[in-house]
């Protein structure tokens, strides 16, 4: 097991996921995407509404992922995410309908500080994430 990871996806609602993997790749909100390959020195990374996939072999496997925090140490992987969904998870007609009401609710607010327009705001960009993943 000497050259693989192992990834542990974990989310707050309690979904997760154990794999053995040969790269993980992240992307990091003040970097761009960081390249994990086996017995790189240990790394800790603030992760944003983005993505992040694992390859085993030639396959690659993306994941939308709305914040959280990567620990990588001694060819460990731990991705503590706010939430995630793999792609195959992904319904586009239900994501559709997220970003056309988070737009809608944004269309009717004035305060840009009060919490309904983050949360919406939060909502909107998770939904476009997912579509982007998705093309």
């Amino acid at each position: 097991m000497e050259n693989k990871i192992h990834l542990e996806i974990i989310s707050i609602d309690g979904k997760e996921e154990y794999l053995d993997v040969d790269s993980v790749y992240v992307d990091i909100p003040t970097s761009g995407v960081l390249g994990i390959l086996p017995n790189r020195q240990p790394v800790v990374a603030l992760l944003h509404i983005g993505y992040f996939y694992y390859t085993i072999g030639d396959k690659k496997t993306f994941y939308a992922i709305s914040g959280g925090i990567l620990n990588f140490k001694n060819n460990r992987a731990v991705i503590l995410a706010d939430t995630w969904e793999r792609e195959d998870e992904l319904d586009l007609d239900r994501i559709t309908r997220a970003k056309e009401r988070a737009e809608e609710i944004l269309g009717k607010i004035d305060n840009k500080n009060s919490v309904e327009y983050q949360n919406a705001s939060f909502s909107l960009k998770k939904a476009i994430n997912r579509i982007k993943l998705l093309d």
